[in-house]
C-alpha cells in the first residue's frame, strides 16, 4: 500500500507538468471571479434591488456561456488528444467547428437580449417590477458580450489543450483590469460622464469580453502557435470530421446545456422565494466562484495531460495521472473548504449596503458549501477532467442529468414552494440530493477503466482500448 501511494505521488514530471498547466488557469479564473465580486460590490452600493437584477441577468449569460462551454468541452477531446499524437491539422479543424457551432449560439442570445428582456428576467422574479426592469436594461447591453466570448471560449480551449497558457492567462488580466476601469468610470458616472448604474457595468462587460479574444489572436499570430491557423486550416474539414466531433461532442452538449438548464431552474425557484434570498444567493455564488477556481485548473490540467497520454497510446500513464488528481480532490477541498468558512463574514463585511439578513443568509450558503466542496468536486473532475478527456463523454452526461433532473430539482421544488421549508434548508437539500448518488457512480465508471475510448488512431500501445 505504502509502496503504491508512494508510485501515485513521487513523480516531479507529473508535477511539474500539472502545475505549469493548473496555476495559470486557477490565476485566470480568479482574475475573472475577482472582477465578478469586485462587480458584485460596486453594483451591490446600488442597492439589493439591483444586486438581484444583474444577478438573474447574469444567470441568463451562464446559460448562453454553458452551451459554448459544452462545445469546447467536447472540442478539447480532440485537441488534447490531437496535441498527444502531434496532429496539428485536427487541433485546427476542431477549432474551426468551435467557432461555427459557439458563434452563432453567441448571436441567438444577443437577439433575445434585444427583443425579449423582460420576459426573460420574469422568468425568475415575475412579481417584482422593479427587478424585471433593471435586469431588462442590464442584459439588453450586456447580452453582446457572448460574441466575445464565444472566440475567447473557442481560443482558450485549444491554447490550454496545447499546453499553451500563458497568453489567455495575459489577456484574462487585461480584459479583468479593463472592466475594473469601465465599472467604476461608468457605473458612478466619472470622467465627467453620467452615472449609468447597471447599464454601465453591462457596457463594461461587453468591451471586456471582446477585448480578450482580439488580443488572444494578436498574440497567437507572433508565436504561430494552434489558434493561428489560416481560414483553409480551421474551416476545411469535411463531414467525416464533423460527424466524429459531434459524435464525442453532442452528449457534452447535451450534458452541459440540460445541466445550466437544470441551474436556472434552481435559480428560479430560489428567487420566488423572495428577493432577499436571491440577493443573498448572488453574493454567495461570487465568493462560491473565487473558490471554484482552485478545482477548475486542477481540473483543465487533468483533462490536458490525462487526454495528450491517450492521444499518444500511453494508456497506463493515463490511468495513473487520472487516480493522481482523484486523490487531489479531497486534500485541496479541506484547504479551500476551511478558508471559505474562516472568512466568510469578513468577506461579506464589505457588502456594507446589504442588509443584515442577506449576510447572514450569505454567510451559512458559504458554511455549507466550506463543508460539502469535496464530495461536490469529486464528479466534477471525474466527469469534466477525466472521462472527457478519456473519450468517455456519454456516460458523465447520464450521471449529471439523472441525479439532477430526476433526484435533485423535484426534491428543491418541493422544500421551497410546496413545503415552504426555510431557504437555507432548501439549499441544503439541493446540494446533497444531487451529490451524494453522484459520487458513487462516478468513482464506480472510473475504477472500471470504461472511460478510455480515443478520438484518434493510435499504435500499438492502444491495443484492447476500446475506440470511439
Amino acid at each position: 500500500m505504502k509502496g503504491g501511494l508512494k508510485r501515485l505521488l513521487e513523480d516531479k514530471v507529473f508535477w511539474r507538468s500539472m502545475l505549469r498547466i493548473a496555476f495559470p488557469v486557477a490565476m485566470q479564473n480568479l482574475l475573472a471571479s475577482s472582477l465578478a465580486l469586485i462587480d458584485s460590490l460596486m453594483v451591490g452600493q446600488l442597492g439589493d434591488t439591483a444586486l438581484a437584477a444583474v444577478g438573474i441577468g447574469s444567470q441568463l449569460s451562464f446559460f448562453a456561456n454553458i452551451l459554448m462551454f459544452g462545445i469546447v468541452s467536447g472540442g478539447a477531446v480532440f485537441a488534447a488528444q490531437y496535441w498527444g499524437s502531434k496532429n496539428m491539422k485536427g487541433i485546427s479543424k476542431a477549432l474551426g467547428v468551435m467557432l461555427c457551432c459557439n458563434v452563432p449560439i453567441a448571436l441567438v442570445f444577443v437577439l433575445l437580449g434585444l427583443f425579449i428582456p423582460e420576459r426573460l428576467i420574469a422568468l425568475f422574479s415575475p412579481e417584482d417590477a422593479a427587478v424585471i426592469q433593471a435586469g431588462a436594461d442590464y442584459i439588453r447591453i450586456a447580452m453582446f458580450s457572448q460574441v466575445g466570448l464565444a472566440f475567447n471560449l473557442a481560443f482558450s480551449t485549444t491554447l490550454r489543450s496545447t499546453e499553451e497558457v500563458k497568453i489567455p492567462f495575459i489577456t484574462s488580466g487585461v480584459s479583468v483590469v479593463t472592466n475594473l476601469v469601465l465599472n467604476y468610470i461608468l457605473i458612478y458616472g466619472k470622467l465627467g460622464l453620467p452615472a449609468m448604474g447597471v447599464e454601465g457595468a453591462a457596457v463594461a462587460t461587453v468591451v471586456s469580453a471582446v477585448l480578450g479574444p482580439l488580443l488572444m489572436y494578436l498574440m497567437s499570430l507572433k508565436k504561430k502557435n494552434a489558434i493561428s491557423a489560416g481560414f483553409r486550416e480551421l474551416f476545411g474539414f469535411d463531414r467525416e470530421f464533423v460527424a466524429l466531433f459531434f459524435k464525442k461532442a453532442l452528449p457534452v452538449m447535451f450534458n452541459e446545456g440540460l445541466w445550466s438548464l437544470g441551474v436556472m431552474v434552481y435559480n428560479a425557484i430560489f428567487a420566488r422565494m423572495g428577493t432577499d434570498c436571491y440577493a443573498a444567493l448572488t453574493i454567495f455564488r461570487t465568493v462560491e466562484n473565487i473558490a471554484f477556481v482552485f478545482f477548475m485548473g486542477l481540473c483543465h490540467s487533468c483533462n490536458v495531460l490525462v487526454g495528450k497520454n491517450v492521444g499518444a497510446g500511453q494508456t497506463e500513464t493515463a490511468k495513473l495521472y487520472a487516480k493522481r488528481f482523484i486523490l487531489l480532490i479531497p486534500f485541496l477541498a479541506i484547504v479551500v473548504g476551511g478558508l471559505v468558512i474562516a472568512f466568510r463574514n469578513p468577506i461579506l463585511m464589505l457588502y456594507a449596503e446589504t442588509s443584515d439578513s442577506v449576510r447572514n443568509t450569505a454567510a451559512t450558503l458559504l458554511l455549507i458549501y466550506g463543508l460539502e466542496m469535496g464530495i461536490r468536486n469529486i464528479p466534477y473532475i471525474s466527469i469534466v477532467g477525466i472521462f472527457r478527456a478519456g473519450g468517455d463523454t456519454k456516460v458523465g452526461m447520464y450521471f449529471d442529468i439523472g441525479t439532477l433532473w430526476m433526484i435533485a430539482l423535484p426534491a428543491t421544488y418541493l422544500c421551497g414552494l410546496v413545503w415552504e421549508l426555510p431557504f437555507v434548508t432548501t439549499y441544503l437539500v439541493m446540494m446533497l440530493s444531487e451529490d451524494l448518488l453522484k459520487v458513487v457512480l462516478c468513482l464506480m465508471r472510473f475504477f472500471s477503466m470504461k472511460w478510455i475510448k480515443p478520438v484518434v488512431n493510435l499504435g500499438p500501445a492502444e491495443t484492447g482500448v476500446e475506440n470511439g
